[in-house]
């Protein structure tokens, strides 16, 4: 009842659509899967075949986008060895 829908990301705000495709294996798991377009080749794939936005999280310098949304802010709290978040 959810395909052709539009489900709202919790963290980003951003519309993600639901839809199917013979990729993914009804068998496996859920038979639900979340598209990440330049996650891996399928799921690129299917980010072209169905037309859903390339969206980059990363700027050039490696530091967090605004497309990765408010929730990930700097904090400056050290969390494993160099990283912060």
């Amino acid at each position: 009842h959810l395909v052709g829908k539009r489900l709202r990301h919790p963290f980003t705000g951003r519309l993600l659509p639901v839809l199917t495709d013979g990729l993914v294996d009804p068998t496996f798991g859920t038979g639900a899967m979340k598209v990440t377009p330049a996650h891996d080749p399928t799921d690129y794939e299917l980010s072209i075949k169905h037309q859903l936005p390339l969206v980059s999280i990363f700027n050039q310098d490696g530091t967090m986008a605004t497309e990765a949304g408010d929730w990930l802010q700097v904090t400056g709290t050290p969390l494993h060895g160099n990283s912060i978040l």
